[in-house]
């Protein structure tokens, strides 16, 4: 029961990295175009991303600890 939420919340956390990572993308795009002058709303999505990373590989690694 505990492995099978631990895996949807591993994809739940998978498809969010990967939606951070777009709009990482797009706001990096904006900014060399000069369309976003605020360097803020990047710092906030990094920093998000970094968290979201942490938590994927907290999650990956207590599976492997549990498959072992």
């Amino acid at each position: 029961m505990e492995l099978d939420l631990l895996l949807k919340r591993l994809t739940v956390v998978r498809r969010r990295k990967e939606a951070l990572l777009l709009e990482e993308a797009r706001l990096a795009r904006m900014m060399k175009q000069k369309k976003l002058k605020n360097a803020s709303l990047m710092r906030i999505v990094k920093r998000e991303k970094e968290m979201v990373l942490r938590e994927e590989a907290r999650i990956v690694r207590f599976l492997r600890q549990v498959k072992a």
